[in-house]
């Protein structure tokens, strides 16, 4: 049964993988996606604290209209791009596994291997910058 289920999947779906900033007929992804489900997320995230863990690409997605919180990592005074997604999985499994719920729970978290150095503030954005040690 699954054998046969696959098989009519791969049979039957089309070739799907979009590269990132990729459009076709002149459709732009990420500004569908933006205009047409930011107001339902507004109103989702409404009365929620967000850890926004995104990939700056994704970002172009939707635009947060509240309070929220994100993460930078620097190694040797560097920020780090190749890995950041593997630091943000990091911080991710430890919320689930935690059951963190709000981001003062995040902020009394302790991450092994990295430390708080900054906390920036920007409008409603706060910038938690970690230190890989």
């Amino acid at each position: 049964m699954i054998h046969l289920f696959s098989m009519l999947i791969v049979k039957s779906l089309p070739d799907y993988k979009l590269k990132q900033g990729e459009t076709f007929n002149n459709l732009k992804i990420e500004k569908f996606y933006n205009d047409n489900f930011s107001q339902t997320l507004d109103e989702y995230l409404e009365n929620e604290d967000i850890i926004d863990l995104r990939a700056g690409f994704y970002e172009k997605f939707y635009k947060i209209n509240k309070a929220y919180t994100t993460m930078k990592f620097i190694k040797d005074g560097k920020v780090v791009s190749h890995w950041a997604k593997a630091y943000r999985g990091v911080i991710l499994k430890l919320l689930s596994i935690n059951n963190i719920k709000t981001i003062d729970e995040l902020m009394n978290m302790q991450i092994d291997n990295l430390k708080i150095e900054e906390i920036k503030k920007q409008k409603n954005k706060t910038e938690i910058v970690y230190s890989i040690i």
